[in-house]
């Protein structure tokens, strides 16, 4: 029988040079330089999630009805 190996992935390539040393902001989307803990735009944090977490989801829930 023939050989059962799954087919190779092609290796990551990696991000352009000119991405590195930045960070984008998850908020306004301003490119950051690296060494900014904060975004210069908005002041949001670096880091920082645009999700909502399941507390801030529930109390809106709760405050609707």
């Amino acid at each position: 029988m023939g050989d059962k190996r799954s087919p190779t992935r092609p290796k990551r390539q990696p991000k352009p040079s000119s991405d590195e040393g930045f960070w984008d902001c998850s908020v306004c989307t301003y490119k950051n330089t690296a060494e900014a803990f904060k975004c210069m735009m908005c002041d949001v944090r670096k880091g920082t999630s645009t999700r909502e977490n399941a507390f801030s989801l529930k109390t809106r829930w709760s405050n609707l009805c």
